[in-house]
């Protein structure tokens, strides 16, 4: 039969119901005579648990302890999904961790890479007419170290047992029904895209959107595997995510991130050791760009607020007694398509919408594909609407 890589993410198993409800759709699909391997995250909001567990212990927890405590989370999904699949029957689950399944990683705790999968196990695992169900996000290191693969990791799972098992395709099952055009909690009239191809999601992932994570998006990408996004409840997918002609879409999508905050460093210099120190901190960088020679570190808010680590820890580091932060707080908007380098048509018409709302950006980033420019935090709502509909409806 052929292999199909199923994905469920935290949301779609948050409780014992909702893994029942799972179980029976990967018996469905078991019937239908596809041959389901299953990787899911840990439930609900369980890492999000450890790790207040872990702020109330230390400031500095190891990174191979902090490894091992994550790692738990999935394999109490892989027992719990297993054991339902096991009682609504007929067909037999087994549930495998990263290491028994044989996936190699580097030894870069936290968010180490995949270098190997040994499927054997696996393929023993079908071969006897049983359903695999496989702990994402972790792995274990060449050294024999329990690893974790970073944000996204389960995603880059299922991508990468996909790719080692030649399986028709990588289903990313969640609670939303595909990849829209912007967040339609947000732009009321945004829709879904059917088909997106690699470089698109890419560019979809690195400006806020959460549908899939950026490294699996890569990793299919270099094997050309088929992604497959679509509901936990229905198991329709509702986008595919594949090789295409990028060039003849237009403008494809809208991303906003919002509560953003600023930092102009004192001297080109301190660029190499605050992106140091902000990286060692944990500080993940949403942007980077330059004002008048002196560069700009965009990052959540959060982290520049009192009590934050750049507030009490940074800013007393040589090159935070020479920065800059600035009191606004920003959002970025992305377009994503074609014609969007500067003098481009999509380019023209968005500066236009941009001019008529009165609104100024700043730190403007372009590609070919993609422009994304910051604004005051406040207008992103109203300025992602009026982009959607000139950009996208007409």
């Amino acid at each position: 039969m052929p292999i199909i890589v199923l994905k469920y993410g935290g949301s779609s198993i948050a409780t014992t119901d909702n893994l029942v409800a799972v179980a029976r759709q990967v018996i469905r699909c078991k019937a239908s005579g596809e041959d389901p391997v299953v990787v899911v995250s840990a439930m609900g909001e369980t890492t999000d648990h450890f790790l207040t567990m872990v702020d109330q212990i230390t400031d500095h927890p190891g990174a191979r302890e902090l490894d091992m405590l994550l790692s738990v989370g999935e394999r109490i999904s892989i027992a719990l999904l297993a054991m339902a699949i096991n009682s609504e029957g007929p067909y037999e689950a087994v549930s495998l961790t990263g290491s028994q399944v044989g996936i190699i990683t580097d030894t870069n705790h936290t968010r180490a890479r995949i270098v190997e999968i040994r499927c054997a196990r696996i393929h023993q695992v079908l071969e006897k007419g049983q359903i695999p169900i496989v702990a994402g996000f972790q792995g274990v290191s060449v050294e024999k170290e329990i690893t974790t693969l970073g944000r996204g990791g389960s995603d880059t799972t299922a991508v990468a047992l996909a790719a080692s098992l030649g399986a028709v395709q990588c289903r990313i099952l969640k609670d939303v029904d595909g990849v829209y055009t912007a967040d339609p909690r947000e732009v009321p009239n945004a829709r879904i895209i059917n088909q997106v191809d690699y470089t698109e999601m890419l560019e979809f992932s690195a400006t806020g959107s959460k549908v899939i994570a950026a490294d699996a998006v890569t990793l299919a990408r270099q094997h050309n595997v088929d992604i497959g996004v679509g509901r936990t409840d229905t198991g329709a997918v509702g986008t595919i995510i594949t090789s295409g002609d990028f060039t003849k879409g237009g403008v494809r999508g809208l991303n906003a991130l919002r509560d953003l905050g600023a930092i102009k460093l004192g001297r080109q210099s301190d660029l190499s050791s605050s992106l140091s120190d902000l990286h060692a901190e944990g500080v993940i960088i949403r942007s980077l760009h330059s004002e008048s020679t002196r560069p700009v570190i965009l990052i959540d808010k959060k982290y520049v607020e009192p009590g934050g680590v750049y507030t009490d820890t940074l800013l007393s580091t040589e090159w935070g007694s020479r920065a800059y932060l600035y009191r606004r707080t920003f959002g970025r908007i992305s377009a994503i398509g074609s014609g969007l380098e500067p003098g481009g048509k999509y380019f023209a018409r968005l500066q236009a919408i941009i001019e008529e709302n009165k609104i100024t950006p700043r730190w403007y980033c372009c590609s070919s594909v993609r422009v994304s420019f910051c604004i005051i935090d406040s207008r992103v709502n109203e300025l992602l609407y009026r982009l959607h509909h000139g950009l996208i409806e007409s």
